[in-house]
């Protein structure tokens, strides 16, 4: 690996970091919360915040995961994330309204949007609320079984620092953007996509970074000279690629149009990097949409439509290889299944460095490994 060391990204592993071990799900939440609250987080925006690290975890999304957990109690501790600050709503009695999260962290923005686009489509049949003045909120995923626990579809997109090129370009210019979807069902756990427009979550080559384990497959990034690069230092350092070129960088722009051109006009470099940038604030834009079903049909046969549909699919031969053909989010639903039966597994990397940052936090509560089970 590259000798290039990025500021901000913590790269260098704990030293006395071990093999990954599964972890107690109730304790990694504990010992989050209380990190950070440490960091000035009021105790229920701690929980929250911690809920939806561990949830990324048990569904096998480590990129959102706890290993978030230094990086937002550093800006919250450098003043650069308020940990108290109020969201505020206007248009409350339109389909589309506003919400200003006043730099409070991502995860407490989104789910006042999200209580408040489940309100609106209630009493209107849709609701669309755009974030402006917004953090990084963590997975898309978490928020939509929100919207879906309510029997509303739900659409969702957030934009985020210009760590990506678009298609043709080498330079940074634009988010990974990821966007995502969720419908309910009544018979089993709603169908979740959460994707990043990029072709793969920029978490993933930082905690390869962090870790100082594995390469960047081939066509993930390039390195600041628009070289393709498979060092996960030098990818930090130089761009991700959106996927299905055109594709992946088209629907990029369109996200970046609705959450930042529209919402506020902030967009591209103008978003700032919770990484990189340590003078000033993120100002991130998200928007989510609820949908009540019952505007096109009864809650009856939308059900029937849904449970129909998704035989169909379940249906389906497989290709040569495969198993099955899985639904959006059924493999991270099994995930988290196991998880919460068995424990988070986590690397040694993460899991070192959340007992450093307890360590330095005063926290009381130590994390709990789950029997002997280690994983090289």
């Amino acid at each position: 690996m590259s000798e290039q060391k990025l500021v901000g990204y913590d790269i260098e592993p704990p030293a006395e970091a071990g093999p990954a071990q599964r972890v107690d799900v109730d304790s990694l939440r504990d010992v989050v919360s209380q990190i950070m609250e440490a960091a000035g987080y009021p105790s229920d925006r701690a929980a929250l915040v911690a809920d939806s690290l561990v949830h990324a975890d048990m569904r096998g999304v480590a990129s959102h995961g706890v290993t978030r957990a230094r990086i937002y109690s550093k800006r919250a501790k450098a003043g650069l994330v308020d940990p108290r600050a109020v969201p505020t709503v206007s248009g409350g009695t339109r389909a589309g309204r506003r919400l200003d999260a006043s730099n409070a962290p991502g995860q407490v923005a989104a789910e006042a949007a999200v209580q408040e686009a489940i309100k609106g489509a209630r009493d209107l049949g849709v609701c669309v609320v755009g974030v402006v003045n917004s953090n990084h909120c963590g997975t898309l995923a978490y928020f939509l079984e929100k919207i879906t626990a309510a029997g509303l579809v739900g659409l969702a997109a957030t934009n985020g620092p210009a760590v990506m090129a678009y298609f043709g370009s080498r330079a940074r210019a634009v988010g990974t953007n990821p966007l995502g979807y969720g419908i309910p069902r009544s018979d089993g756990p709603p169908i979740i996509l959460d994707m990043a427009t990029s072709n793969a979550a920029r978490g993933k080559i930082i905690a390869m970074a962090r870790s100082g384990e594995g390469e960047v497959p081939d066509g993930w990034a390039i390195d600041t000279e628009g070289r393709p690069t498979t060092d996960p230092v030098a990818a930090l350092a130089g761009a991700v690629l959106p996927f299905g070129g055109p594709k992946g960088s088209g629907l990029a722009m369109g996200i970046e149009f609705l959450c930042g051109t529209l919402l506020s006009g902030i967009t591209g470099p103008a978003v700032g990097d919770m990484y990189e940038h340590w003078d000033r604030t993120q100002q991130v834009g998200h928007i989510f949409f609820a949908l009540d079903p019952e505007c096109w049909s009864s809650a009856e046969i939308f059900d029937s439509n849904v449970r129909r549909f998704v035989q169909e699919i379940h249906n389906l031969p497989p290709a040569a290889g495969a198993d099955r053909v899985y639904l959006p989010g059924e493999i991270e639903d099994a995930a988290a299944e196991d998880a919460a039966k068995n424990g988070v597994l986590l690397s040694g990397a993460v899991i070192a460095d959340l007992r450093a940052l307890a360590t330095e936090a005063g926290v009381s509560r130590k994390l709990e490994t789950v029997g002997e089970t280690m994983v090289t």
